[in-house]
């Protein structure tokens, strides 16, 4: 539906995105994640018209709309501050934009109506925006982009106004709406729990360029590169050797710490040294090295932090790194193992946990 053709934009001598090629279909949720600065909502205004690629083009259904204005792209967005009109209400706001375009009074009625029971807001229709909660806001701001039936809806830090509840909440409220209405959303975020839980596919960007496309469980589980790893969620860094690959296991030396096994097939011969990643929760705590976990190391607890349903530990290893284990508390209060600092203990897991990065 959406074809980026190796966009960029530039500001003088400072790129901003460079050579992007992507491809959005029709009906997807697609999320552009980065930290800021990395271009993201750069490619966001570009695809809405507010700015000019440098190199580039962007087709919509098989039309060139590099150079089109904002108001002539069947595209809407929806804004990180919302943009309501102060002195409007409720209804007025949502259908500003269907009156510019002197549509018939009994069709903008019936438009605005629909768009208010997508977002639930029967009852709200006379109430002023300063009367709103954040979250209220942001239904009034997706109806008013929703009204005009775009074909895409751009979504620029929607929820970054709103205090963690009220996001989750109005998160879940999002993905819904968006299955019910069949439109093609572009969201973009800095927020990796936003994009996991949202998007049928995620673009993870850095200093402008597009470090890794896939869905978010190839993202979390199969990071292409040490950055994506970083960045969604958290991980564990081993510097290592492949010592020995065979049809079932890939046997790596872990520098400073002894050797491992890991059930990972193609991986490259001729090149040795990797990076071995793991998230805390793939780790398991014990005072002994147990079955059914193939893979173990020593060390001893230093930091522990209790967070309520888990709890995350810092183990100093013999080499001096730190390893991070997230463990669920329900889980420990059930092998009755609380694990005190200074406490020797075992990092156990399975050779099916874990992934390699070429170095």
């Amino acid at each position: 539906m959406l074809v980026l053709k190796n966009l960029s934009k530039s500001y003088g001598q400072v790129i901003a995105v460079k050579e992007i090629d992507l491809t959005i279909e029709k009906g997807e949720f697609f999320c552009l994640l980065g930290p800021s600065g990395c271009g993201k909502t750069t490619i966001l205004r570009m695809i809405a018209g507010f700015e000019r690629p440098t190199g580039g083009e962007i087709w919509l259904n098989g039309k060139n709309i590099t150079h089109l204005s904002p108001n002539e792209r069947d595209v809407n967005t929806v804004f990180q501050n919302y943009a309501l009109f102060p002195n409007y209400s409720v209804l007025d706001n949502i259908g500003y934009g269907l009156k510019v375009v002197n549509m018939p009074k009994a069709e903008i009625d019936n438009r605005v109506a629909e768009a208010i029971r997508l977002v639930g807001l029967e009852g709200f229709e006379k109430r002023m925006p300063a009367n709103l909660s954040g979250g209220q806001q942001q239904r009034v701001a997706l109806a008013r982009a929703l009204v005009k039936r775009p074909q895409i809806l751009l979504l620029d830090e929607p929820l970054s106004a709103l205090d963690k509840k009220i996001s989750e909440q109005t998160r879940n409220e999002l993905a819904e709406l968006q299955q019910k209405v069949g439109i093609t959303f572009i969201f973009v975020t800095h927020n990796q729990s936003e994009a996991l839980a949202l998007a049928n596919r995620i673009g993870v960007m850095k200093n402008g360029l597009m470090e890794q496309c896939a869905t978010p469980k190839e993202i979390y589980e199969k990071p292409g590169s040490k950055f994506v790893a970083d960045f969604i969620g958290n991980m564990n860094f081993f510097d290592g050797t492949i010592i020995g690959v065979n049809q079932q296991n890939t046997d790596i030396d872990l520098t400073g710490l002894g050797e491992i096994s890991l059930s990972q097939t193609g991986v490259r011969q001729g090149k040795s040294n990797v990076l071995f990643c793991l998230r805390p929760e793939r780790i398991k705590l014990s005072l002994l090295p147990a079955a059914p976990y193939e893979n173990y190391l020593k060390g001893i607890v230093k930091k522990k932090h209790y967070l309520g349903e888990h709890t995350k530990f810092e183990v100093e290893m013999a080499n001096g790194i730190t390893v991070n284990v997230t463990a669920l508390n329900y889980m420990l209060q059930q092998s009755n193992e609380f694990y005190d600092l200074e406490e020797k203990v075992f990092l156990i897991w399975s050779k099916t946990s874990g992934e390699l990065i070429y170095v």
